[in-house]
């Protein structure tokens, strides 16, 4: 990874201490560094879900299409869990205890696939610092299907990725679960993400993971039902590219859409400061519909979540609005859209980045 450096504007400081002051203001007297009763009741309600639509998978009375239904509800409520739990212990809000937060971390991304360690260090250390940096968040990295981003190099195919892009995030829980994190786990171009951290540790952890992983989605249901294996890796298969979809509709544009920055430092600076920097490069959705946090675990509030990742995110509801008066007050930006406008978006950015005119910085 290229390692940055924020720019110190004065004014932009000034700014961000403004709005934490009254964010914290807000806040005062609240349980907001850790998981609250909102917090635990939701992501207990997804994790009923999850284990009780995986029993009905054993019984005796499921058909066909019960079963592949049923799945299916067991790997977007295991997602859910992951939003709701998961993504709040890799930051550790959802304990006051760091070791209480791995271990729900490893859990909560039990039924998703992703190494919950891999997927930590680089949202961390990576994305959270560097938002849309090309060469130094990971997120933003090239991929040989879609062209993301001005700094990618451009190919006669990306012409047609607006159409074709629904397909390919069909396949994106897979891609991590097959590619991704056996990349990130033993390719040394990774190593700057996992400094720290034991290989031993590492590996075994890794292995764990998969093992249970696999056994839990496909080891049991194959032994356990009397179904085919065929059909259930087709079950297997097809609930992941459902829930892909479901995962990218409500992540994908709050960082890649029309209007979106993709900041290139000179030399070895960045134009804003961390905390603006954040403001170009997120888009929040609906963020003032229940609904919608219930469903995302806070990462329809975007902005609220890369300003104040210490934050658990039941609290983003009661400081969205006081980030929108504080950036319009001090004349910076804030996306906010729907959730259909920002997939709109989305699709636009991706016809835009399919132009050959938008060339490669």
């Amino acid at each position: 990874m290229k390692t940055k450096y924020f720019n110190k504007s004065e004014e932009e400081k000034i700014f961000f201490s403004t709005l934490k002051e009254r964010v914290h203001n807000q806040l005062e007297g609240k349980i907001i560094s850790y998981g609250d009763f909102r917090f635990w009741t939701k992501g207990l309600f997804w994790t009923l879900i999850c284990y009780l639509s995986y029993s009905f998978l054993f019984s005796n009375s499921t058909d066909k299409i019960f079963f592949w239904l049923f799945y299916v509800i067991f790997q977007l409520s295991g997602l859910l869990i992951g939003f709701s739990f998961g993504h709040d212990a890799s930051h550790n809000t959802a304990f006051k205890n760091k070791k209480a937060n791995s271990v729900l971390h490893f859990f909560s991304f039990l039924t998703i696939g992703i190494d919950p360690l891999l997927w930590g260090l680089r949202h961390i250390r990576s994305h959270h610092l560097y938002a849309n940096v090309e060469g130094s968040d990971i997120d933003i990295d090239k991929n040989p299907f879609l062209r993301l981003s001005p700094t990618h190099p451009w190919k006669p195919k990306h012409r047609y990725q607006a159409y074709y892009a629904p397909f390919v995030y069909m396949f994106t829980l897979l891609h991590s679960v097959f590619m991704s994190d056996w990349v990130y786990l033993f390719s040394d171009e990774y190593d700057w993400m996992k400094r720290g951290i034991s290989k031993i540790n590492l590996y075994v952890r890794f292995i764990v993971y998969k093992v249970f992983y696999f056994l839990l989605v496909l080891v049991l249901p194959i032994f356990f039902t009397d179904f085919s294996w065929s059909f259930v890796v087709l079950t297997f298969v097809t609930a992941s590219a459902f829930t892909s979809l479901i995962f990218i509709i409500m992540l994908v544009g709050t960082h890649f859409f029309d209007g979106a920055d993709y900041p290139q430092p000179e030399g070895e600076f960045l134009e804003h400061t961390w905390a603006v920097h954040q403001l170009h490069t997120s888009c929040d959705w609906d963020t003032n519909k229940g609904w919608a946090r219930f469903l995302s675990g806070g990462s329809n509030c975007h902005a609220a979540h890369h300003l104040f990742p210490n934050i658990c995110h039941t609290n983003y509801s009661e400081i969205n609005q006081i980030i929108e008066e504080t950036t319009k007050e001090y004349k910076q930006p804030y996306h906010h859209k729907t959730l259909f406008e920002m997939m709109f978006s989305h699709f636009k950015h991706l016809n835009n980045m399919g132009k050959s005119n938008v060339c490669d910085l």
